[in-house]
């Protein structure tokens, strides 16, 4: 179980990394809102279905809950895009960070899960660093790249407990459906205009790191570990995102934002602490092998994960 939730740990983690690079790669693509959901959106749904095709899951289904899981990525990856066009990179961050908040609501409603008591600490302590940040960054003028925001955070915490509740669906499929309802959806605000080189540069690696691989390793990974303590890691990218944009770009966060983000790291590794501390046993080749070959199968499936009523931990 504990290798397992480094695994978890490990996808979740590298999944962050490549969803705080969505901001700043927004701000270098010069395009309209529509154009950039339909280029960044057939750019992750094309690499999606290469996955799920090179990579064939044994035993993974679709059916209705794949449709409404797709559904749920499909609005999340819109309203993503569309609010860091409409307000800043700190304010999207701001409202994301409470999504630990919102998958322990919603994963205690719907499958009774119950978080770990360290995540759930973190949790607290990481809304007061989010607090700090926002107390000098919402305007009014921000108010529907804020609301967008938050409609991105929720959805994409009830997606997080779809894959919880039925571990058999097939993920890399999923988002692939969502990333071309989100073509579609983009489509008729488009200019049908093909982005220059330097836009369509951009708008393919935001698609593939920030939709494609982001989505899909994230999800992989927050079957291994509870939501709330998914959640809480990707709170990191409250820390990352504004600060690429202020490296690259000078887009000052202020700060009220380092401060807090300080806070929100802090908690984090608090959290994360005991794992880090863990040595994993020395196995054998043959092991290495196998656990190897069902990592491959893991690209799209992942096992159950039976969740105790006094948490996963």
């Amino acid at each position: 179980m504990q290798r397992q939730r480094q695994y978890g740990l490990l996808l979740v983690t590298v999944a962050m990394l490549f969803w705080s690079l969505a901001g700043l790669f927004v701000r270098l693509i010069n395009v309209s809102v529509g154009d950039l959901i339909l280029w960044r959106s057939l750019f992750a749904g094309c690499a999606l279905l290469v996955i799920a095709v090179l990579w064939p899951a044994k035993n993974t289904v679709f059916g209705w809950a794949g449709l409404g899981a797709s559904l749920l990525a499909a609005v999340s990856m819109a309203a993503y895009a569309v609010s860091l066009t409409l307000t800043s990179v700190a304010n999207v961050m701001i409202l994301y960070a409470t999504l630990p908040f919102f998958t322990t609501a919603i994963g205690w409603a719907f499958i009774g899960e119950r978080s770990p008591r360290r995540a759930l600490i973190a949790s607290a302590v990481s809304l007061i660093g989010v607090g700090i940040v926002a107390a000098q960054g919402m305007k009014i003028s921000d108010m529907s790249g804020n609301i967008l925001a938050l409609f991105m955070t929720v959805t994409f915490a009830g997606l997080m407990i779809l894959a919880r509740a039925i571990p058999q669906l097939n993920l890399a499929l999923i988002n692939a459906v969502a990333a071309f309802l989100c073509s579609l959806a983009a489509l008729p605000f488009s200019s049908g205009s093909i982005p220059g080189l330097h836009d369509l540069a951009f708008l393919f690696a935001l698609g593939i790191l920030t939709t494609a691989l982001s989505f899909l390793l994230f999800l992989m990974g927050s079957r291994f570990i509870s939501s709330t303590e998914a959640a809480l890691v990707e709170l990191l990218d409250v820390v990352l995102g504004p600060l690429w944009v202020w490296l690259v770009l000078s887009e000052d966060p202020g700060i009220g934002a380092l401060i807090g983000g300080g806070i929100v790291l802090a908690a984090v590794l608090w959290n994360l602490a005991p794992s880090l501390r863990y040595k994993p046993a020395r196995i054998s080749e043959a092991t290495a092998q196998s656990s190897s070959d069902e990592l491959t199968d893991s690209l799209c499936r992942q096992p159950p994960v039976h969740v105790a009523p006094q948490g996963l931990n």
